[in-house]
């Protein structure tokens, strides 16, 4: 017998033995693609800081406007595809549970109670019943040891994929509290230029009526009237087109906010914010551990690999405890003294399977593979997005820059040009050409200095940084300011 006992002992050494040289993990993926020291467009931002701000208490804080406070945190708590995200961590969380569950012992129950009839006749006798009845208990217990670490990879691979979910709700967050802002800041511009818009309009039908009045008194001809009038009807075009604009904006932030598209959302601010955040963008390796997209794409990498080692333990045989305990009689006064109870100790593992496992643990190095393309991938996005960021905000002010000169040249014009047809020298059409050119590129300037705005916020978003801010622009900043 105790020959037999160290045979086994032998057996399940060598068993373990191979098992920790056949389980041992990887080698170390490596992310083929190679960080950059620095960002080829980053460039000195020539306004103050303004120091450092609790990244706890949200970054639209900044622009201490409460209008868009409570939009956003509106929108952080009922936005749809935000409360999807955290759907799906509650599912991780749950999956976490499951597998922790799994190599702990467990403990089942049954309660029984059986009863029999019967009945005989034999010929030329009367028929006999009889009836019996008996209750019955039984306790199983089960354990299985993780010889192999399968259940501890399992576990860890589930907790790092929980981590992977917060961190793209994280991420949904911080995504929706720029679209937020940016929807926000596109509907005051749009109303912004309907003011100046309506402006235009009311000075063009002023004009109209001094045109009309300068035809009946001869010093104006019917052609520079009815140029006039096409004036007029030009500007009065535009403002169906941003009353549509508005419209759709609108709609647009209802459903950020989770409300049904084309309930009002009270946006009641009637300027662009002059103060207003620049997220510094560091050095791109600091987007490793910034960005929130990253680190779930790095979890998941990491959870990838612990899936591989789970697959190479499933070739190895489980060692499962067991232990029962069953009662039975015919009366419940004696149940528990007629009893049974076994112990128990099971080894099995495959022997042939048709290759179903070394496929698993193909796939898994597969997915491996997958992840550090997927995490590579990210890695490129977010540095490209920070580069586009950073190229737009300083050609955006660059080209406002280049705007504010063109329309002080055009007023100019516009001067020379009106002072030259009330001189006869020119006519009324060099004239409306310098108005008109004034006007739209009015309306496109807060256009631009709305996009300037967006284009500062997005910088915050696409570095995911939560530490130092600036004042990045002074109340006389036109910059952010509406004419």
């Amino acid at each position: 017998m105790m020959r037999y006992a160290l045979i086994a002992i032998l057996q399940m050494s060598v068993f373990f033995i191979a098992g920790c040289s056949l389980i041992s993990p990887d080698p170390a993926a490596q992310m083929p693609l190679e960080v950059p020291d620095a960002y080829v467009h980053q460039t000195e931002d020539p306004r103050p800081q303004s120091g450092e701000a609790n990244p706890d208490g949200g970054w639209w804080l900044l622009f201490d406007i409460d209008e868009l406070s409570d939009l956003i945190r509106t929108g952080l708590g009922a936005n749809h595809d935000l409360n999807v995200l955290k759907a799906r961590a509650d599912q991780a969380l749950a999956d976490v549970k499951r597998d922790k569950s799994n190599p702990g012992p467990t403990l089942d129950y049954s309660l029984g109670r059986e009863q029999k009839y019967s009945q005989s006749k034999v010929r030329g006798q009367s028929s006999s019943s009889d009836h019996d009845h008996s209750y019955s208990v039984s306790l199983n217990a089960g354990y299985t040891l993780d010889l192999w670490g399968k259940n501890r990879a399992d576990v860890n691979a589930r907790e790092l994929e929980y981590l992977a979910a917060l961190q793209d709700l994280e991420d949904g967050a911080l995504t929706l509290s720029t679209d937020i802002a940016g929807i926000w800041v596109d509907i005051v511009s749009v109303r912004i230029r309907m003011q100046v818009l309506a402006r235009q309009i009311e000075a063009n039908r002023m004009t109209l009526k001094l045109q009309e009045l300068r035809y009946i008194n001869g010093m104006a001809t019917a052609l520079d009237v009815s140029q006039q009038r096409q004036a007029l009807a030009q500007v009065l075009s535009a403002m169906p087109l941003l009353e549509k604009e508005e419209k759709q904006q609108g709609n647009a932030l209802g459903l950020a906010l989770g409300r049904t598209p084309g309930t009002p959302v009270a946006v009641s601010t009637t300027a662009l914010p002059q103060t207003f955040l620049v997220a510094q963008p560091g050095i791109p390796a600091d987007l490793l551990k910034n960005r929130a997209d990253i680190r779930a794409a790095r979890m998941r990498l990491d959870a990838a690999a612990l899936d591989v080692k789970s697959a190479k333990a499933d070739f190895f045989p489980e060692l499962t405890l067991s232990a029962s305990a069953a009662f039975s009689s015919g009366t419940l006064d004696l149940l528990f003294q007629n009893w049974v109870i076994s112990l128990g100790a099971a080894l099995a593992g495959p022997l042939l399977d048709g290759g179903a496992r070394k496929a698993e643990i193909e796939r898994t190095r597969a997915v491996v593979r997958e992840e550090v393309n997927t995490y590579a991938k990210t890695v490129a996005n977010a540095i490209c997005e920070v580069e586009d960021a950073l190229v737009a905000i300083d050609r955006q002010n660059a080209y406002i820059d280049l705007l504010e000169q063109q329309l002080s040249a055009v007023k100019v014009t516009l001067q020379d040009a009106r002072v030259q047809y009330l001189n006869g020298q020119s006519s009324y059409l060099n004239y409306l050409s310098a108005w008109a050119s004034m006007e739209s590129l009015e309306r496109q300037l807060v256009s631009e200095q709305a996009a300037y705005v967006k284009e500062r916020i997005a910088l915050y978003k696409v570095t995911g940084r939560k530490g130092a801010f600036f004042n990045a622009a002074p109340a006389q900043d036109n910059k952010t300011g509406a004419k």
